[in-house]
C-alpha cells in the first residue's frame, strides 16, 4: 500500500504541473495539453497456474487457482501534442493505481507511456515513428487498448506483471502520382517484471511497393525478422528464429463505405533449436471494412501464417479471425459503443513442441466498451474484457481473465482542437480514411473515426 501511495503521489505531481501549464494564457501556449483522470470500480477474475518446467509433466503437476477481486482504480494521465506544416509530435503517460476492496489480490500499480512523431522530410517523403512502453498486469494490459482494437493473444502462465516495449518506423516516398515506396522497421521487447533477464526480443524490417488505380490498389512486400526467445521451460535454453516473407496484395473500394484487402505469399522460417526446421509456408490474409461516417465503422479480418509471441517466447503457425466495430448511439452527448471479438489458433512449427508449448492451442477474446457524456468534460465509461486460452501443449491448464468496470472520466485541455494521432495511411484506395500533417493553428482533417475509445 505504501508503494502504491508513493507512485500515486508521483503521478499527482505530474498532473499538477500540467494543470499549472493549463492556467497560463492560451496565447502563450505552443503545445496542446490534455489532462485526464478516471476513477472506476470493477470486478476482475483471473485463473493462475503454477507452471512446472517438466517436459513429462501432467496437468495434476501444475496446480492452479482462480482469483477474484473487487477493486477501485484511479487512472490519471497526460497528453502533449504540437504540430506544424511539416512536423508533428505527441507524447502521453498513464498511471493506474488499483486498490483492492475485497478479494485475493493486494493493491497494485501500472504505467504506460507512448510517443509519436511524423515529419515531411521532402515534398514527396514522409517519416513516421511510434513507440510504446507498458508495465502492469493482465487487467491493465487488456484494458489500456481501445475496445474495438483488441486482439486475441496467449499470455504467460500465472498472469504475472509484464514489461513490454515496441518501436516502429515507416518511411514513405512517392515515386509518382500513383506509385509509392514504403520502408518499415520495428522492434519489440517483453519480459516478466520480476525477471528482466528472461526477456524476449524481436527486430524486423521490410520494403514494399504500391500502385493505385481509380478504385484498386496492388502491391508487393518483402519482410524479414529475427527473434531472440526464452522458452518457459528454462532448461531448454534460449534460441533464435529467423523469418522472411514475400507477399502480394490487392486492395479494392467497393463503395464509399466498403473496402476490402486480400494478400497472399510465402514465408520461410528457420528455428535454431530442436530439429532446426527450415519451413516454407503459405501465408495470407483477407479483410473487409466499413466506414462511411465518423459515427459508425467496423470490419472483419482473417490471417494465416507464422507469428512470434514475445510474452511466452514462441514461434508458431497461426490462424486468426476477428471482428470489430463502433457505433455512436447519440453523437450529441457522446454516447457510443465499441466492441471486438477474436479467435486464435496456434500450432507448433516443426519438432519444437516443447519450446512453444505455452504458445500453442486456442484463445478467445471479447471486448466491449460504452461511453456517454455526463457533463461538459465529464464522461461515463464502462468496459468488459474476457480472454480465455485452452488446449495448450505440455498439459497446461486453461487460463481465464475476466474484467468489468464502470467509472467516470474527466478531461481538461488548453485547446478546442481534437488531439488526434500522427498522420496515417488508411486502408482505402481513395484515401478517404487517411489524414496527413496540418499546421498547428488549423484543425486536421478527421479520420474515418473510431467512435468509442474508452480511456
Amino acid at each position: 500500500m505504501r508503494e502504491l501511495v508513493h507512485h500515486l503521489r508521483g503521478a499527482s505531481v505530474a498532473i499538477a504541473i500540467v494543470l499549472a501549464a493549463l492556467a497560463r494564457p492560451a496565447a502563450a501556449q505552443q503545445v496542446d495539453v490534455e489532462a485526464t483522470a478516471t476513477v472506476d470500480v470493477g470486478f476482475a477474475q483471473t485463473s493462475r497456474s503454477a507452471f512446472v518446467p517438466d517436459p513429462n509433466g501432467m496437468a495434476v503437476d501444475m496446480p492452479g487457482d482462480t482469483q477474484s477481486r473487487l477493486f477501485m482504480e484511479i487512472r490519471p494521465g497526460i497528453m502533449l501534442q504540437t504540430g506544424s506544416p511539416r512536423l508533428m509530435w505527441r507524447a502521453g503517460y498513464l498511471f493506474a493505481g488499483t486498490l483492492a476492496i475485497a478479494g485475493d489480490q493486494l493493491s497494485a500499480y501500472s504505467n504506460a507511456a507512448n510517443g509519436q512523431l511524423a515529419a515531411q522530410l521532402t515534398p514527396l517523403t514522409n517519416l513516421t515513428l511510434t513507440t510504446d512502453l507498458a508495465q502492469g498486469g493482465t487487467s491493465f494490459l487488456l484494458t489500456t487498448q481501445p475496445a474495438d482494437a483488441a486482439q486475441p493473444q496467449f499470455r504467460a502462465p500465472g498472469n504475472g506483471n509484464q514489461i513490454t516495449a515496441a518501436l516502429a518506423e515507416s518511411l514513405v516516398s512517392q515515386l509518382g502520382k500513383h506509385l509509392s515506396l514504403q520502408q518499415t522497421a520495428g522492434a519489440g521487447f517483453s519480459a516478466p517484471q520480476d525477471a528482466i533477464g528472461e526477456r524476449n526480443v524481436t527486430v524486423s524490417a521490410g520494403v514494399g511497393l504500391d500502385r493505385n488505380f481509380e478504385r484498386d490498389g496492388i502491391g508487393a512486400e518483402l519482410r524479414s525478422s529475427v527473434a531472440w526467445l526464452q522458452p518457459l521451460r528454462a532448461q531448454l535454453g534460449a534460441y533464435q528464429s529467423y523469418t522472411s516473407s514475400l507477399s502480394a496484395h490487392w486492395n479494392h473500394d467497393f463503395s464509399l463505405g466498403w473496402n476490402g484487402t486480400v494478400s497472399a505469399g510465402v514465408e520461410q522460417v528457420f528455428i535454431d533449436a530442436g530439429s532446426r526446421p527450415v519451413a516454407f509456408l503459405p501465408a495470407g490474409s483477407a479483410s473487409l471494412r466499413y466506414a462511411l461516417r465518423e459515427d459508425i465503422g467496423g470490419g472483419i479480418d482473417f490471417s494465416h501464417g507464422t507469428a512470434t509471441n514475445l510474452q511466452v517466447g514462441s514461434v508458431s503457425i497461426t490462424d486468426r479471425v476477428s471482428v470489430h466495430g463502433n457505433y455512436a448511439l447519440d453523437s450529441r452527448i457522446g454516447r457510443a459503443v465499441a466492441f471486438s471479438a477474436g479467435f486464435l489458433h496456434n500450432a507448433p512449427l516443426g519438432q519444437v513442441a516443447s519450446l512453444v508449448a505455452a504458445g500453442t492451442g486456442n484463445v478467445v477474446q471479447v471486448d466491449a466498451g460504452f461511453t456517454t457524456l455526463l457533463a461538459k468534460n465529464i464522461q461515463g465509461v464502462a468496459r468488459y474484457s474476457l480472454s480465455y486460452q485452452y488446449d495448450q501443449g505440455a498439459n497446461l491448464p486453461p487460463a481465464l481473465a475476466n474484467i468489468f468496470f464502470v467509472g467516470v472520466s474527466g478531461t481538461i485541455r488548453n485547446t478546442e482542437r481534437p488531439m488526434r494521432g500522427v498522420p496515417v495511411r488508411g486502408h482505402r484506395v481513395d484515401g478517404n480514411d487517411s489524414w496527413g500533417l496540418a499546421p498547428a493553428d488549423t484543425e486536421p482533417t478527421p479520420p474515418s473515426a473510431s467512435a468509442a475509445e474508452p480511456p
